[in-house]
């Protein structure tokens, strides 16, 4: 045999193959590309809140209301509290002078006082500035009245007629929902005593039948409203009946006087009285 046949004869050895399930190994090892994952646009249903999440949006109202008793405590803040000597002071000053400067001092020194005990009786009233309004008015009384030698500190006096007139102003308000809510006996319930005074300060008799001219109702309304205002009425301010200084002393007096506190007493004298007409 040739040299040339026999070179043409020799194969080279082939490359060994590697297991189908080793290639498939070094596949699996390959790192891979990243996948571009694009962002799903999101629908406007999604983007809003689950309902119980919302908060409730205040009415202009409500605002309006929340912004004004800010602006009060904040101008109540204004005031300094006064110390128990300069408090003594001042109080025997106003008993012998009554001068309206020196009584402003000690009203503005316990608006605070007001404020706190208005925020107790919150839940019973629709606006909580007009139980601070009333109770404005029962501490300005109570200063007033108020003798700095009784060895009680003024706001722990001040505190019964505050709850005083904010009670009688709750409870004005809760016989207005009994008498009814017609224009006509809204009318009559805030106007008839006014006309009755009016009539009777020109010297007119204040009959049913002019005071239905008067305010523009019927008569028969005035008769009826009268009566429940008659049964009804209880004033702080007014004169105590029979008493030794008849036409002086008003039921605040006595009540002041007595040992029970008079937010307690007034209490009870309203509640015989509803209790009385059920």
């Amino acid at each position: 045999m040739s040299p040339r046949s026999k070179a043409r004869n020799t194969k080279k050895p082939a490359k060994a193959r590697a297991p189908r399930k080793a290639r498939d190994e070094r596949q699996e090892e390959e790192p891979l590309e990243p996948e571009v994952l694009k962002p799903e646009p999101l629908a406007a249903d999604d983007l809003e809140a689950p309902p119980d999440t919302q908060l409730p949006v205040p009415v202009e109202r409500d605002l309006a209301r929340a912004d004004a008793l800010q602006r009060y405590m904040a101008e109540v803040a204004r005031h300094p509290l006064l110390s128990r000597e300069e408090e003594h002071r001042l109080a025997v000053k106003f008993q012998k002078t009554h001068d309206p400067e020196i009584a402003y001092r000690l009203v503005t020194a316990n608006l605070r006082l007001v404020v706190k005990i208005a925020h107790e009786y919150r839940r019973a009233a629709f606006n909580l500035l007009d139980l601070i309004q009333e109770g404005n008015v029962g501490l300005m009384h109570a200063v007033q009245k108020y003798d700095p030698f009784r060895g009680v500190k003024l706001s722990s006096y001040a505190a019964w007629w505050i709850r005083a007139y904010i009670l009688r102003y709750l409870m004005d308000n809760w016989r207005m929902v009994k008498l009814g809510t017609t224009q006509a006996q809204r009318k009559l319930f805030f106007n008839l005593r006014k006309e009755q005074e009016k009539l009777l300060a020109q010297g007119f008799e204040a009959a049913p039948r002019l005071l239905a001219e008067r305010l523009d109702v019927s008569e028969q309304d005035v008769r009826e409203m009268d009566q429940r205002l008659a049964n009804d009425e209880f004033s702080i301010d007014a004169p105590v009946a029979g008493g030794q200084e008849e036409g002086r002393q008003t039921h605040g007096d006595r009540l002041a006087q007595s040992g029970a506190p008079v937010d307690e007493q007034l209490a009870d004298e309203e509640l015989r009285r509803i209790f009385k007409e059920k």
